[in-house]
């Protein structure tokens, strides 16, 4: 029989009771700390070539929660009424998650900065404003030439009506927008949440840092090996920053070391590519906590890759161009991935949909925040009004369908992989998203200019999934869990709280961007080659090429989709069949992928975790687990000091990041 949430409640004691209860204070907070971590990005994304959002969990945001923990500590020693409680700096961390998710080099700022491109950069050489513009909708880009004049030269301010006016619609269509398409993924989290959580017991591992920070039982601070780790990790970074001021302090070699295809020259050898070797000391950290077959997966496959281009130089292999066809093995290893998890929870499911259409004799989430019914409904009817907001910019009805079930499922599959690997760089780049699935598929001659031009308009939320939001909402709930602040109230408040940061991290960005660009200039040099209109170029590139060059569907890439499509079907039935079984396909889905890049520094995380595992058993890994979480915490802290030393003196400091 199911708990009722009294009952739940009754097992905590006042405390945990008390913490449950979402604060006014804790949305406050987080609500100004949205801005504060979007300028923060900006300041990286746009200034300094460094890409804190590829990462995750995000150091600018772990940076604020130890700040809050520290003001907690004051607060507790004046008034110990006073202190934060958990749940309100959960909220307040998945707030700021949110916001640098939203506001990030992966989503947001490709969207705001590529509303005018097409529009200002026409020309009669290229053409676009007879291959192009007639194909944009007027009422999700900004073509008046005064406003862009001042957004590309700058030297004015943003703060004239005259210039704000032309923004004003499009971005009232994109906010909607954005909320529906979160929205959809809270409640995707809420159908899964009971199956991923207590059947299947994922272990989580990203959060598994900003849980032994935020839990007051955890005791972390009065660790030894966690204040080991993080003088190793802090002192490295301090050193490193210091020789970036100072070049005559020595520095100590990290990130990336070499690149093997400098010593690698002779064909069919050479044909690895780019392939470094990297150490990164927090990456180290938060590759011991994955868990170890995973872990072992996530840098084997990156080297079966390698090996099948090895393949293609040595035997001049012309049957398919393309071939390996990377990112196209990774998606179907994805699809097979989600729809593999999909039919393992199939009575959970079923459950749902006897909610939808029985309510009588349903089993509930007493937990969830929400009805499976209300989450079914919010799910059906978010996924039609985004597929209503295609259609009227000029998408078909059956492609924007086809582009949100395709794009949702590849959400959940990502989901799915931080929630069992917790692999911290999944950027999945372009080409793998709905949009080149269905370009593939159907040929660019047959999609016509209307679907293609909503296509490259949806290119800053399909670009790369480094920091997809989807994730960060279903560890939220896991968190909450773990904190014993978890119910239906606490979650209920938490999807509504998630959806406000949603809006309120879009209103700070565009704000953020459009303010810097009108004082600066986005053509004026003042940024990196991304703010000066990096991403509008690559969209519209995309567009032009798409429209120039009219193609048929490319048959052996979608039978490469396949091939990684049923090769992970076949791993997951061994897997199933033999316990001993090492390769997981989510290795093989994350294999194309540029983060993997850090395969060695993954390497010697599965080294050092088989060695601890197998010569001082699961009681010395979970005494080591502390050594690891201050390896991490070190260099994010120490990092992120550096960053603001970059930011208010505007010199180049040390940057400990892979982006």
């Amino acid at each position: 029989m199911e708990q009722t949430t009294e009952n739940m409640d009754n097992q905590k004691s006042p405390e945990e009771i008390n913490n449950s209860r979402v604060s006014w204070r804790s949305i406050i907070i987080g609500s100004i700390l949205i801005p504060f971590n979007c300028f923060w990005i900006l300041q990286f994304e746009f200034h300094r070539w460094s890409f804190p959002t590829y990462l995750v969990p995000y150091y600018n945001v772990i940076f604020c929660l130890v700040l809050l923990m520290g003001t907690s500590f004051v607060l507790k020693k004046i008034a110990s009424k006073w202190a934060f409680r958990s749940g309100e700096l959960l909220v307040a961390y998945l707030m700021m998650c949110i916001a640098s998710s939203i506001c990030s080099h992966n989503m947001m700022q490709i969207l705001v900065t590529s509303m005018g491109h097409a529009y200002w950069f026409a020309t009669p050489e290229n053409e676009w404003a007879d291959m192009i513009l007639p194909h944009l909708p007027e009422w999700l880009t900004v073509s008046d030439q005064d406003t862009l004049r001042a957004y590309y030269e700058g030297e004015t301010t943003f703060y004239r009506w005259d210039y704000i006016r032309p923004w004003i619609v499009p971005f009232l269509w994109w906010l909607a927008f954005t909320v529906v398409l979160l929205w959809v993924m809270l409640c995707i989290n809420v159908v899964i949440r009971r199956q991923w959580m207590e059947r299947e017991r994922l272990t989580y591992p990203i959060i598994q840092l900003p849980l032994a920070i935020i839990d007051k039982k955890n005791n972390l601070l009065k660790s030894k090996a966690m204040w080991i780790g993080f003088s190793i990790t802090a002192g490295m970074t301090l050193i490193n920053g210091v020789n970036s001021i100072f070049p005559f302090i020595p520095y100590i070699p990290l990130k990336r070391l070499i690149d093997l295809r400098q010593y690698i020259t002779e064909r069919p050898w050479n044909a690895i590519g780019w392939t470094p070797i990297t150490l990164h000391p927090h990456l180290i950290g938060l590759g011991f906590l994955m868990p170890l077959d995973l872990l072992f997966s996530s840098w084997f496959f990156y080297w079966v890759l390698k090996a099948q281009y090895i393949f293609r130089s040595a035997f001049s292999f012309r049957m398919f161009p393309g071939y390996p066809y990377a990112k196209e093995q990774s998606f179907g290893a994805y699809m097979a991935i989600i729809l593999a998890v999909l039919w393992t929870g199939r009575r959970h499911l079923k459950n749902v949909l006897a909610s939808v259409f029985n309510k009588k004799t349903a089993q509930k989430d007493p937990e969830g925040g929400m009805s499976y019914r209300t989450a079914c409904l919010g799910i059906i009817l978010g996924i039609v009004f985004l597929c209503v907001f295609s259609v009227q910019g000029g998408m078909s009805v059956y492609i924007a369908i086809v582009f949100f079930v395709i794009y949702y499922l590849l959400s959940t599959a990502m989901t799915r992989m931080r929630a069992e690997l917790g692999f911290p760089i999944h950027d999945a780049h372009y080409p793998l998203g709905p949009d080149h699935v269905t370009i593939i598929s159907f040929g660019t001659r047959r999609l016509g200019p209307g679907n293609l031009s909503m296509l490259a308009l949806y290119h800053w939320f399909n670009r790369t999934y480094a920091s997809h939001p989807m994730p960060h909402q279903l560890e939220g709930f896991k968190m909450a869990d773990e904190l014993r602040v978890s119910g239906r109230r606490f979650n209920r408040h938490l999807i509504i709280i998630l959806t406000l940061a949603t809006a309120i991290s879009v209103i700070s960005t565009f704000w953020l961007i459009l303010e810097s660009f009108y004082r600066n200039g986005s053509s004026s040099g003042h940024y990196t080659w991304w703010g000066s209109g990096g991403f509008g170029r690559e969209t519209y590139y995309w567009l032009e090429s798409w429209l120039s060059y009219p193609s048929d569907s490319n048959i052996p890439a979608v039978g490469f989709i396949g091939v990684g499509f049923f090769s992970s079907l076949v791993m997951m039935a061994l897997r199933f069949r033999f316990l001993w079984w090492p390769f997981h396909p989510l290795g093989y889905a994350i294999s194309s992928s540029w983060g993997v890049h850090v395969w060695s520094s993954f390497l010697i995380s599965w080294i050092i975790k088989v060695v601890v595992l197998r010569y001082g058993g699961l009681k010395t890994y979970r005494k080591a687990v502390p050594l690891f979480l201050g390896l991490i915490l070190g260099e994010y802290l120490v990092g992120s000091l550096w960053n603001w030393v970059s930011i208010i003196w505007n010199i180049p400091t040390y940057q400990f990041s892979v982006g």
